[in-house]
């Protein structure tokens, strides 16, 4: 049986951080080829002066404990800034290397990705830190981003199913859309408890959604000739499109900043377009964007749109505001049931999010607010939009 279908689809599915196995692998080869001398970065001898790190035994091999990527990023910051740029270019060029091995065999979990553009452009630059010694810079770049759609095909997507278990194939009895279903990974609330996700594939993108709350929506599953002749009309619509997104990339000098940014989403992304303009760096969720702002201590008026929040709601179980208040807003395990709730210093908005259509329920002698997910976009968008 063929695998390209699957290959194929993984190209676009998943993605790559600097704590996968790929990233891994990648430091302890980078280990070898600094040891063996063909690095042009540093050498052994200079980079275990200058990092505090030792690296080899008294019979001169690589000690079997080598430092994970935690401490290795730690220790070149205290680098000179050009060779902290050349160590993170081969580290990164040995990381693309094992996704794309990967990619090629077939077995791609995780991987860096490149975003490709027919035309792409910076809207923002915000300087988040500038070095104080050399200058250097630290950036927070939005980029718009405009391609023709490129739908997956049903061939594709029928691949892929024969490697699932138990494929799924649903249709959206409101819209008529058709979404491909397989099991993603859980969230894990505070308590312990495991929130099981699925992550529905549509024509032109992919999505998280709680299993409980697909349960509870307007998917149905259907037979796959249904299936099969919705997924050619949607793609072949969606194939006469052009689609303009905004991403948001931290950029420039990264590792003074690279804990100060949120660390439930370590991607490292190249956006490359048609023109052959590239901007390399780490990807941030536009929900985060306000809070890196914050971080650095930059005034600004950027507020995540409703669409942002409720992606980060899905695929990382909160999102956190300041304006019009101060509130995160997460997924709670109400009862059973899952629930989006707000919470902060809100008594005194009350009545105003009562009339948007929230509702309360005392827990434990403590007023509890939740939106009602069937209203989630409209209600959101009426609590952004008061800033």
């Amino acid at each position: 049986m063929s695998k390209t279908p699957f290959k194929q689809l993984l190209k676009r599915l998943h993605v790559a951080h600097l704590e996968s196995e790929y990233a891994k692998a990648a430091l302890v080869t980078w280990f070898g080829l600094l040891h063996s001398g063909k690095l042009r970065s540093t050498s052994l001898v200079d980079f275990e002066s200058r990092s505090g790190l030792q690296l080899t035994c008294d019979d001169g091999c690589l000690v079997e404990d080598l430092p994970p990527i935690t401490r290795w990023l730690n220790r070149i910051l205290a680098l000179p800034i050009g060779m902290q740029n050349s160590i993170f270019e081969e580290f990164l060029g040995l990381v693309e290397a094992r996704v794309a091995a990967a990619r090629d065999a077939g077995t791609l979990d995780v991987g860096v990705e490149t975003i490709a553009a027919d035309k792409a452009r910076v809207i923002a630059d915000v300087v988040l830190r500038t070095d104080e010694r050399t200058g250097a810079t630290s950036h927070l770049l939005s980029i718009e981003i405009e391609r023709a759609v490129r739908p997956t095909s049903l061939e594709r997507i029928l691949g892929l199913a024969e490697f699932i278990a138990k494929p799924r194939f649903l249709l959206n009895t409101k819209s008529g859309r058709v979404a491909f279903a397989e099991r993603a990974r859980s969230l894990m609330e505070d308590s312990g408890l495991l929130i099981e996700r699925v992550t529905l594939t549509r024509p032109t993108r992919h999505e998280y959604k709680i299993a409980a709350d697909l349960a509870t929506s307007a998917w149905e599953e259907t037979d796959i000739e249904t299936f099969s002749r919705l997924w050619t009309a949607e793609a072949a619509e969606a194939a006469a499109r052009t689609e303009i997104d905004t991403i948001h990339l931290a950029t420039g000098l990264l590792l003074p900043i690279w804990n100060s940014l949120p660390r439930d989403t370590i991607a490292v992304r190249r956006v490359v377009d048609a023109e052959g303009s590239s901007w390399l760096g780490r990807l941030v969720d536009e929900s985060d964007v306000p809070g890196i702002l914050k971080t650095f201590g930059i005034a600004s008026e950027f507020q995540a749109s409703p669409t942002a929040v409720l992606a980060a709601l899905g695929q990382k179980g909160s999102a956190v505001i300041d304006r019009p208040w101060p509130m995160t807003i997460r997924r709670s395990l109400v009862n059973g049931e899952q629930r989006i709730e707000l919470v902060g210093e809100l008594y005194t908005q009350l009545a105003w999010l009562k009339s948007l259509g929230c509702f309360t329920e005392i827990i434990q002698f403590k007023t509890r607010i939740f939106v009602p997910a069937s209203q989630a976009d409209a209600i959101l968008a009426s609590i952004l939009k008061a800033a």
